[in-house]
Formats: C-alpha cells, structure tokens, sequence
C-alpha cells in the first residue's frame, strides 16, 4: 500500500513539474500575458542585462532616468494621496552590491508602528524566472526613502507612514536586476500583485 502511494505521489510531482515546463515555454512566446486575478502583461517589452521584462499596460511607463533602468507609476488607488512606484536598477555585471546587503539598506528605510525590526517583519520568498533565480521581501510601515540618501537606496521627502515596500533581485545573465516598489500601502498593495506576476514572467532575453 506504501509503495502505491509513493508511486502515485511520484507521478503527480512529474505531473506537476511537466505543467510549470509549459507555462515556462507559454512566458516565453510573449504577447499578452495574465496572471493572479488577471493581470495583463501588455506593456512594452524592457530588456535589461539580458533579462526581458513586460510591465500592465496600466502603468505609466516614464521609462530610464538617471541611475534607473526603467521605472514605472501606478495609482494612486482611491483614497492615497499618491502614486505609487517601480524602479528598476542595472550597475553591471559585478556592480550593485550583494543581495542581502541591498535587502538590508532597503529595510533600514523602514520603520513599523510598534517599533519592531522591520528586517524581522519582513517577509521573504526565493523563486525563479526562466532559470533565474530571484529574491523577493516585502513590509508595510513608515517609509524614509532619504534615510540612505538618493540613488537606488531611496528617494526624497521625509518619513511617511502607511507605506508599503516590495523589492527583489533577479539574478540575470549579465549580472543582477534591482526591483522596488514602494507607495502608500492600498495602491502599493495593488501594484504588487502585478509587480509579482511581471518578475515571475520575466525570461531571458533571445
């Protein structure tokens, strides 16, 4: 009985890995692609470090500036005051420092509510992308884009509470693609969900 029940879990784990084959080769034919709760990749295609991407064609794509690869606004959702945002980073293929190092930088620019530590509040995933391995965090509190000055660490103003922050580094073949997100936490949240679909989606470029 054990070894029929071993036999059967065997074949739906072949099952299973045959389906993440085909929705693989299906990201890779590009077009418009939806993921959880239908979201439509319909975007522009962006190749970065050859990594191609493709954004919902709800952002606003304001596309390369400065130091950012590519960045993108969404929102804001009823009741925020504001947008909220992706910015993507390239420093070349030995540049940008280490991932946890930057997941560091990123979470001391936040604080929470109940003065907890928002590394500890966190929460972090590992996933891959086309064979790419990627990195993601994510935590809601007070946001303080200045605290580690400008640049890929942050933006301006002062702190702002209610925000929500969701980053990840995606391992590409030149060398690694910096993602974040942040934005008051209703259209943060919103973004994510697209945010999350579209680095799930990204493939190698041809």
């Amino acid at each position: 009985m054990r070894k029929t029940f071993l036999l059967i879990a065997m074949a739906a784990l072949l099952a299973a890995g045959c389906s993440a084959d085909k929705g693989a080769g299906a990201a890779k034919a590009g077009g418009s692609l939806k993921g959880a709760g239908g979201v439509a990749l319909d975007g522009k295609e962006v190749s970065i470090a050859g990594v191609t991407v493709k954004a919902p064609g709800v952002w606003k794509d304001l596309g390369p500036s400065g130091m950012r690869a590519a960045s993108y606004a969404y929102g804001p959702a009823k009741g925020d005051a504001d947008s909220a945002t992706v910015a993507v980073f390239y420093f070349g293929k030995q540049g940008g420092g280490a991932i946890e190092a930057n997941f560091d930088r990123w979470l001391g620019q936040m604080a929470m509510p109940d003065g907890g530590d928002p590394r500890t509040a966190a929460k972090r995933a590992d996933g891959t992308a086309d064979g790419m391995p990627f990195h993601h965090m994510e935590v809601a509190g007070s946001y303080n884009g200045a605290a580690m000055g400008g640049g890929m660490g942050g933006g301006g103003g002062g702190a702002r509470a209610g925000y929500f922050m969701s980053a990840a580094v995606l391992e590409g073949p030149e060398g690694s693609v910096f993602f974040k997100l942040t934005g008051p936490e209703k259209t943060a949240r919103e973004m994510n969900n697209a945010f999350l679909v579209m680095l799930q989606a990204a493939r190698k470029a041809p």
